[in-house]
């Protein structure tokens, strides 16, 4: 069994998507013969990196939207990632055909669909799996042959009879509690302070990490912590949390494998976001003891399973929580919540269902389409179409 994974993103950001890509393929190495299909940084043994036309790239800078101003950003951003799946996957075409895998990977739904509807110049048909880390409901998912969900409440959406459920995970021996840290001291952070810790893109949108920054500022003596990947928001959020709380706020950017110690320095974990379709960062702060406060969404609820559930569009809601929820009770919080993560989120447990997941879908049968009768009157009357409007309206010349 020969696995691809594909991550157009990885190399190119650094979010909870490309974080899941990463921790996979290091997960499964060792038990699975699986190729890491990467958007950008170095080749490694079993790593591939693929030629794309990255979101960053200067070269979309100039990108035209027909839109109004208020909703003209958005859509360039999606323009830009849209870019890099389709320029990604079409790079990424000759190595697929030439490795013949079992299973393709698809983890971006652009390079999903590409990659399903160029099945046919493949030796050996592959099965098209793709992650739903959207949690796109099933009519708009991409075309694929098995869908893999992240929730329970995603898998209720998706497509019925080729989805199927295995949440994120996380390595419980990598955020530990017993992981040791000097930010305190580094950063000047009394030991006995009471610091909440905030982890996700720096930005107003979808992290809310203004609203963060206001509602922890109106905590008497309490230190915030924002670690996360900068955005075009982010210097006036930090200069919004330098004038809310001086030096009581640190604002950092570290690579994945150095957050434990940024989670070590804390006492509670939030993130201000009404809606995550899953949310790694809540299971790494469990992971690690500590408490987490976030959205009262179903979603949420049903992943974090027992934290402090807060309305995050109401102001005041999160300095409530934190203020007037005793040290004791949230110390109680961390300690359920590391049990949880052991229970359900150990990624040494779900490897055993990721290879079974992988070698039934292997062992699957998918076919192409065949020539029917079906088939030929649907294209003779295609076909007759196209003729009738060549002759009202005459050939391109």
């Amino acid at each position: 069994m020969k696995v691809a994974l594909l991550c157009s993103g990885l190399g190119n950001v650094f979010r909870g998507h490309e974080v899941f890509a990463r921790d996979l393929f290091t997960l499964l190495g060792d038990s699975v013969d699986i190729t890491l299909f990467k958007g950008g940084g170095d080749a490694a043994p079993g790593e591939l990196v693929i030629g794309n036309i990255s979101r960053n790239a200067s070269c979309l800078d100039d990108i035209h939207v027909a839109t109004s101003p208020k909703w003209a950003a958005s859509l360039k951003a999606q323009e830009r990632c849209r870019i890099e799946g389709e320029t990604f996957a079409y790079a990424a075409l000759k190595p697929l055909l030439e490795g013949e895998f079992d299973v393709i990977h698809c983890l971006e739904r652009e390079v999903c669909e590409i990659i399903y509807d160029k099945r046919h110049l493949f030796r050996t048909t592959p099965k098209i799996l793709f992650s739903n880390g959207g949690a796109i409901p099933a009519r708009d998912l991409p075309r694929c042959d098995f869908v893999q969900e992240h929730t329970e409440l995603n898998l209720s959406y998706s497509a019925k009879g080729k989805s199927f459920l295995i949440p994120h995970g996380v390595d419980v021996e990598l955020f530990s509690p017993e992981v040791v840290t000097d930010f305190r001291v580094r950063h000047g952070i009394p030991h006995d302070a009471f610091v909440v810790i905030s982890v996700g893109a720096i930005s107003y949108g979808h992290k809310r990490m203004d609203y963060v920054v206001r509602e922890v500022a109106a905590v008497k003596g309490a230190f915030l912590l924002v670690a996360g990947q900068e955005t075009k928001d982010t210097p006036e959020i930090i200069s919004l949390g330098k004038q809310l709380m001086g030096d009581r706020i640190v604002f950092t950017t570290v690579q994945h494998r150095d957050l434990p110690k940024l989670y070590a320095a804390a006492n509670v974990f939030t993130l201000g976001s009404v809606f995550e379709t899953f949310g790694i960062v809540y299971i790494e702060a469990m992971a690690m003891g500590l408490p987490v406060i976030c959205t009262n969404h179903k979603n949420q609820r049903a992943i974090v399973k027992e934290g402090i559930f807060i309305d995050v569009t109401r102001s005041g809601a999160l300095t409530q929580a934190i203020r007037d929820t005793d040290r004791a009770s949230l110390s109680a919080l961390g300690q359920r919540g590391r049990e949880i993560v052991l229970q359900s989120y150990d990624i040494r447990v779900l490897k055993s269902q990721y290879i079974e997941r992988y070698q039934a879908i292997a062992s699957s049968s998918v076919s192409l389409p065949n020539y029917s009768l079906k088939n030929r009157l649907a294209s003779n009357a295609k076909n007759a179409i196209q003729g009738i409007v060549r002759l009202i309206f005459g050939r391109a010349e």
